[in-house]
């Protein structure tokens, strides 16, 4: 390992900071366990997160989405320009990682004043065609800024001078490769999925802390303006979807707190956890099957007592033709839901079994399978049967296939979104 002491050049100080410096010269940041992102801004490949070279890795001044422990290897890249062809070596001089809690009004992270922690470096090769291994990344999800402080070593007519730069990537760790429809995922997203999940190292609990999040930070709104997604689809039995398309950019371009109905608050919530590499999709309880045939009604369902995502705290219920949940299937079917808790008896869902099958004889989602539920599903806290208000021939659905989202019938989307005049 070669030190500063051992260098016969003459040191001169530039500190960039958060400024893009004038020369050309650029770092990357890549590692086998590195994944591609993209901006969320718009449709297509110009939306991946590109250096100007035109590669998917990561560089000076961007972004870059790691898997959690993982080991970056840091490069040095110059161009064919007067300025960069002037250096003939570089040295690794420290490092820190920043917590990131914002974004600043050009787009860059803020960070905390002070680091959390640095990574060990190893040095490989000589010259401009070394590269500096650094790592272990955290062992947990985390959003923060990567500092490298860095001399540049110059090759003048009066001999070597060292000019030193401080470059910065903006870093996230994720628990695996993320998810469809988070696959890119988003850098809009990975900006509150890693901070809000911040320092969890296993999916359970950032699964939690995520639908925590939600319901803390997200508004439920089951009003038509604000429902952000589109694929019903009008059907012999009703309305019912093989698919549905989330308008994601529209729905975070939102004031704060950022408000949808189930679909949006659902989706979004599976978004978040398929960013972080967590194997989420989307369940619906029943397909909208109407009365008969009659275009005016359909099946609907009183809810028992719950306390809707940032709405006045009391007891409410509601009259609903469906409602859309989170499901991880790791280890059964597995409900999160962001939208609400229960009131009586008070319970988060999180976690929770969506539903036991029916005892033999039973129809699948009936009230006789409700009854048997012994009130410790999904299933039995959420539907109230008891209700009059609840429909006789109601049905929960969660076994008919189309009621599944599952990659890639969830898609997500930057296009503007429009009321279409659902619901």
């Amino acid at each position: 390992m070669k030190t500063l002491r051992n260098l016969t050049i003459c040191l001169v100080v530039i500190l960039f900071g958060y400024v893009t410096p004038s020369l050309c010269r650029e770092l990357h940041f890549d590692s086998t366990d590195r994944y591609n992102i993209r901006w969320g801004n718009q449709e297509g490949d110009d939306d991946l997160v590109k250096c100007r070279h035109g590669l998917t890795i990561g560089y000076s001044f961007g972004p870059a989405c790691f898997k959690k422990h993982s080991y970056i290897t840091v490069s040095l890249v110059l161009d064919d320009t007067p300025e960069d062809k002037v250096v003939v070596d570089w040295h690794h001089v420290e490092n820190g990682l920043y917590r990131a809690i914002g974004v600043d009004e050009n787009g860059n992270p803020v960070t905390e004043e002070t680091a959390f922690m640095s990574l060990p470096v190893q040095e490989q090769g000589q010259g401009v065609g070394k590269v500096f291994i650094m790592g272990p990344l955290p062992d947990w999800i985390e959003w923060c800024v990567l500092k490298v402080r860095v001399i540049f070593v110059h090759q003048g007519k009066q001999g070597r001078v060292g000019v030193s730069a401080l470059h910065w990537c903006e870093i996230f760790t994720v628990l695996d490769e993320p998810k469809a429809p988070m696959s890119p995922a988003w850098v809009s997203v990975l900006r509150i999925s890693c901070q809000w999940a911040r320092g969890e190292s296993t999916w359970k609990a950032a699964a939690d802390k995520l639908r925590d999040e939600v319901f803390n930070n997200c508004q439920y709104d089951g009003s038509k303006i604000f429902h952000h997604f589109e694929g019903w689809q009008d059907t012999e039995i009703g309305w019912e979807s093989t698919e549905e398309t989330f308008h994601l950019k529209s729905f975070l371009s939102q004031p704060e707190p950022l408000r949808g109905n189930c679909n949006a608050l659902t989706n979004f919530l599976c978004c978040l956890m398929n960013s972080v590499g967590i194997n989420a999709v989307v369940q619906r309880t029943n397909r909208i099957v109407l009365e008969n045939g009659n275009k005016v009604g359909c099946w609907t369902f009183r809810t028992k007592k719950i306390q809707p995502a940032r709405w006045p705290a009391g007891e409410y219920f509601g009259q609903w033709g469906y409602h859309q949940i989170v499901l991880i299937e790791t280890e059964g079917n597995r409900v999160w839901d962001g939208n609400l808790i229960f009131i009586d008896p008070l319970a988060i869902p999180s976690d929770m079994v969506r539903e036991n099958l029916p005892p033999a004889g039973i129809e699948f989602g009936s009230r006789e399978h409700w009854e048997a539920e012994g009130c410790e599903t999904y299933f039995c806290k959420l539907v109230d049967f008891n209700s009059p208000f609840t429909d006789p021939n109601y049905r929960w659905e969660t076994n008919h296939p189309n009621t599944k989202l599952s990659p890639p019938k969830l898609k997500v989307t930057t296009l503007p979104w429009e009321n279409d005049g659902c619901f």
